[in-house]
């Protein structure tokens, strides 16, 4: 009767209306990878390129990092350089809201000898299969005095009640534009941290990028760094 199917009526509409509400939560609750820094380098008269990234989650969940994928294109939009596996320093880990990662490639192709990329296009795909790791407070200082000897100085503390083993400490250089020109992991495995202990790792900075810096008239105006180790 219509007396009876109202309330009926009005149920359903309020089951409904929790249904498209829950649902809406949870498709807000997604990571998303942003690049956020990026930069090509060429060493002239070589066949040797650099890339360099920031990658962050700009969402509000939790997200796996994978590998990227940069394309290079000279001034005729020729495809010079095609890279499928690009990675972050650490590779293949969670990153959380707010979370960032620098990414570093290598790239060998002969077809640089003789042409220079004008464009380039990179993106980061996301994976599954990721190990969590955990993002301790640090301080970077820089230190550059000439090819061989400069370096980027990292310091941590341990503020856990347990030693932490094998940091991976990765390491930014911004030039005087902010434009982001090197990248560098590295990973001190043989080394443990006791509780309230106070550490300081140093990082070299590459001297061929030393020498590209003073050829180029590029001034490196702040140092940052990231330490993270594996999740237990």
């Amino acid at each position: 009767m219509f007396w009876e199917e109202r309330p009926m009526k009005r149920f359903f509409a309020l089951v409904l209306a929790l249904v498209v509400c829950l649902f809406s939560v949870t498709a807000l609750a997604e990571g998303k990878l942003t690049v956020t820094e990026k930069n090509l380098i060429e060493f002239e008269g070589s066949s040797n390129a650099y890339f360099f990234a920031k990658v962050e989650n700009t969402g509000d969940a939790a997200i796996g990092v994978g590998a990227g994928k940069l394309v290079g294109f000279s001034s005729d939009d020729d495809v010079l350089v095609s890279e499928s596996y690009v990675t972050a320093n650490p590779s293949s880990v969670i990153l959380q809201p707010g979370e960032s990662l620098y990414v570093s490639d290598s790239i060998w192709e002969s077809a640089l000898e003789t042409a220079d990329i004008a464009d380039f296009k990179f993106s980061m795909d996301t994976e599954d299969y990721v190990s969590e790791v955990t993002f301790v407070p640090c301080e970077a200082t820089l230190e550059m005095k000439d090819e061989y000897d400069s370096y980027v100085y990292v310091t941590l503390t341990n503020n856990t009640d347990a030693i932490q083993y094998g940091p991976y400490v990765t390491v930014a250089l911004h030039d005087q534009e902010g434009n982001l020109v090197y990248v560098r992991g590295q990973y001190a495995d043989s080394l443990g941290v006791h509780p309230g202990s106070t550490v300081t790792l140093r990082v070299y900075i590459d001297s061929d990028f030393i020498r590209y810096f003073q050829t180029n008239n590029i001034e490196i105006s702040t140092a940052d760094a990231y330490v993270c180790y594996e999740a237990e």
